[in-house]
């Protein structure tokens, strides 16, 4: 079997036997902005963890260590199109897309042993900024 076939084959295991588990886990959880808490890591991660990630990447990319900036770069789709922060669903759907094509894309970063986008890495960052 190809590593290729392997690493999806794996992957999509992991999705289908994870998706009990965030069902009943999502029943207890506090509900934020999509802005700021990342839809897939948020389902493993604690609060703490989320902002250690985010504490991490704002130290490691100083540029974006600002609310508005990384604000700015969350809400802004890859054509420079910017949406309103108040469209929760919007907002949702535009960072599910950017996640995964930078998954697709192969950019990823490792945060506190994390394989992240930089969506959810810059997700992470406002989080730590937020709360």
């Amino acid at each position: 079997m190809k590593r290729r076939t392997f690493i999806l084959a794996a992957a999509a295991t992991a999705v289908v036997a994870t998706v009990p588990i965030v069902y009943f886990s999502r029943r207890n959880r506090k509900s934020y902005h999509p802005l700021v808490m990342p839809e897939i890591l948020g389902q493993f991660c604690v609060e703490a963890e989320i902002r250690l990630i985010g504490d991490s990447y704002r130290s490691r990319v100083k540029g974006e260590n600002d609310k508005d900036k990384l604000t700015q770069l969350l809400l802004t789709d890859n054509t420079g199109k910017k949406i309103d922060s108040s469209d929760k669903s919007a907002v949702a759907e535009l960072l599910n897309k950017k996640t995964l094509e930078e998954f697709r894309a192969y950019k990823t970063i490792v945060e506190k042993g994390w394989i992240i986008t930089i969506t959810e890495a810059r997700q992470c960052a406002l989080f730590s900024l937020t709360t």
